[in-house]
Parts: structure tokens; sequence; C-alpha cells
């Protein structure tokens, strides 16, 4: 200091924060040290998927009753008109 003169306050404030940053930094370890990890049950390691049955079913259902039913308009239909089908 008697050389350079005094240490600018943005040297200060730079250590201080290198401090807080190492101090912090040192809690967190001996606290990952103090608490084991937690033990994952073995078995699937992925989600179970999405049951797509009652979509599938819901539409092929709904084609079917279209095609029933556009079947039976197109027989009662031709009928009416006289075209035999």
């Amino acid at each position: 200091m008697l050389e350079h003169g005094p240490v600018p306050h943005w040297m200060l404030v730079a250590r201080q924060q290198r401090e807080q940053r190492a101090r912090e930094a040192r809690e967190a370890d001996a606290s990952a040290r103090a608490e084991p990890e937690p033990v994952l049950p073995r078995g699937r390691h992925r989600a179970p998927r999405r049951w797509w049955g009652w979509p599938a079913t819901a539409i092929s259902s709904t084609l079917f009753l279209g095609l029933i039913t556009l079947e039976t308009v197109g027989r009662n239909l031709t009928h009416a008109i006289g075209i035999l089908a």
C-alpha cells in the first residue's frame, strides 16, 4: 500500500465475493457429504406408456357405426329410387 496507494474499492468487493462463493461451496460440499443420496427403487427406468386402447376403440367404433349407417341409407335410397344394388 505504501508503494501503490490504497486498494480500489472494486478490488475489495471482488475479494469479498470470491470469499463468499468459496464459503458457500464449502458449506454445500459439507451438506452433500452429510446427507446420503436417496436410494431409488430398482425396476423400470421408463415411465409407463399411456394406454391408447380407449381412443383406438372409440375411433374404430365410430367408423364402424358410420359404415353401417352408410350401408343402411344406401340400401334404402337405392330401393326407393328403383335402382337395385
